[in-house]
């Protein structure tokens, strides 16, 4: 869109969100998926894969909120791409 000189203002938003979404799924499902074991720190010698997908999973919390949070992104999208009143 930007080399066609074109501003990519609700199609910014709707893939901010759907990666932050999905990166949070993932990394839920991968910690859910350990079953007891997903939520231990790496420091702990029981940990599974050395903590990794409980250290993911709490890196992703903040890419919901940085860039604008997802309820910012949501009103974005419902106003400039679907042309919807604000409330």
């Amino acid at each position: 869109m930007q080399t066609e000189g074109k501003i990519a203002n609700h199609e910014a938003s709707i893939s901010k969100t759907l990666a932050a979404n999905l990166y949070q799924g993932l990394a839920n499902f991968g910690v859910n998926l350990l079953g007891l074991y997903g939520p231990l720190s790496p420091k702990s010698k029981w940990a599974k894969i050395q903590g990794e997908l409980e250290r993911y999973l709490l890196a992703t919390i903040p890419t919901t909120i940085s860039g604008g949070s997802i309820e910012v992104q949501h009103n974005v999208i419902t106003t400039r791409g679907l042309g919807l009143p604000r409330a």
